[in-house]
């Protein structure tokens, strides 16, 4: 069968069984996230019991994945950008601080357990990813499920959401580090595109450039924002970090003018239709080969001590600025939702050659129980909170 035949094919069959697996997931009150990573966990079973895929086709998907995964992080850097306000930044400090602290510190000393293992480019790549892959919350995510609770324009809602950005963006910062000292032999000529594209950033986050994008109509609106998340990702891919941290980059700053485009809007079509089969060939990637009895042991601590680390970190935080119990416990529920924004910042990790494939398998297993938790222990705080009105 020709290549371009077998990609059709082989986008239709992923688009919609990643499409089926989410939506069965949603039906159990669970992220369709989840589902589309199981349908990557099945279809990757399925590929190493078969023939596989020829070498160009999977390289097709994997770009065409790279794209979504671009446009996804454009329109959460877009989403992120209203949040980081001043007046929101200092309502939500405090309970941030505890929410990234805790989890970077715990996370930090885990690692360098886990280094003689699990660090293929050094301890120290290896102890500052850990730590703040620890530390992430998954904005878009707990953005759902603060809009299908209602919870969006409440406090308890701007709260999170706010801390969310502030930690993410700490989290992301620290992986620009990472992806730096890995690649320390990057030609002094190319950091200095750095220079024309923190220039571009100021530009775009300047209201004028709002004003500009209003007198655009909407499909090349559209457009236009396709191609400068493209752009923001290239220039940090050939400068030796990762694109997906250009493209968020772009997003925050596109994200602050006033527009009547809402960049993440115009663009969710496409992200939509993509961003699934990313997550599909990242459940592809977890190796449960690795699996033996003393990776079993490290998954479960990685587990507890995420939990342990943001849960605990965020409800202290939250108690420290003056917040009731329940108030704080739902908060520190919130917060731990590690949700797609893990998945992506554990993928470019084992993409960068920080992690390894086995650590990758762990953090994956853990990103997808705390994201499975969030739903039920909101549940239960909110029926809590029904018998002590009763």
């Amino acid at each position: 069968m020709p290549d371009l035949a077998l990609l059709l094919a082989a986008l239709a069959v992923l688009l919609t069984l990643a499409r089926c697996f989410g939506w069965v997931f949603t039906r159990v009150r669970q992220p369709a996230v989840l589902g589309e990573i199981t349908c990557g966990l099945v279809v990757g079973i399925a590929l190493q019991a078969g023939p596989g895929l020829p070498g160009r086709v999977d390289t097709t998907l994997e770009a065409l994945a790279q794209l979504g995964l671009v446009l996804f992080l454009f329109g959460v850097g877009a989403h992120l950008a209203p949040s980081m306000t001043a007046a929101r930044i200092t309502a939500a400090f405090v309970p941030a601080l505890g929410a990234t602290v805790v989890p970077v510190v715990l996370g930090a000393l885990l690692a360098l357990w886990l280094a003689a293992r699990h660090a293929p480019a050094g301890v120290t790549p290896f102890v500052l990813f850990a730590a703040a892959a620890m530390a992430v919350t998954a904005f878009p995510v707990l953005a759902r499920i603060l809009a299908e609770r209602r919870m969006l324009n409440d406090s308890r809602g701007r709260c999170a959401l706010t801390a969310a950005a502030i930690t993410d963006a700490t989290a992301w910062t620290a992986l620009a580090f990472v992806a730096a000292s890995v690649h320390s032999g990057t030609q002094v000529w190319s950091l200095l595109g750095t220079l024309p594209f923190l220039l571009a950033l100021l530009v775009l986050a300047r209201p004028w450039s709002g004003r500009a994008m209003d007198r655009l109509s909407a499909p090349t609106a559209a457009v236009t924002m396709v191609a400068i998340a493209c752009v923001g990702a290239a220039v940090t891919d050939s400068i030796g970090l990762h694109a997906a941290i250009g493209a968020f980059l772009i997003g925050a700053a596109i994200g602050r003018p006033a527009s009547r485009h809402d960049p993440a809007a115009l663009i969710a079509p496409v992200a939509s239709l993509l961003v699934p089969l990313y997550f599909v060939l990242i459940g592809r990637k977890v190796d449960f080969g690795d699996l033996d009895t003393t990776l079993v042991a490290e998954t479960f601590a990685i587990i507890v001590v995420a939990v342990l680390a943001k849960g605990g970190g965020a409800y202290l935080g939250a108690r420290l600025a003056g917040q009731p119990p329940r108030p704080a416990a739902v908060f520190a529920t919130l917060m731990n939702t590690r949700g797609v924004t893990e998945l992506v910042f554990l993928s470019i990790g084992l993409g960068l050659g920080v992690i390894d494939s086995a650590f990758y398998t762990a953090m994956v297993v853990m990103a997808l129980v705390t994201t499975a938790m969030t739903g039920p222990l909101l549940n239960h705080l909110e029926r809590d909170k029904v018998t002590r009105d009763a």
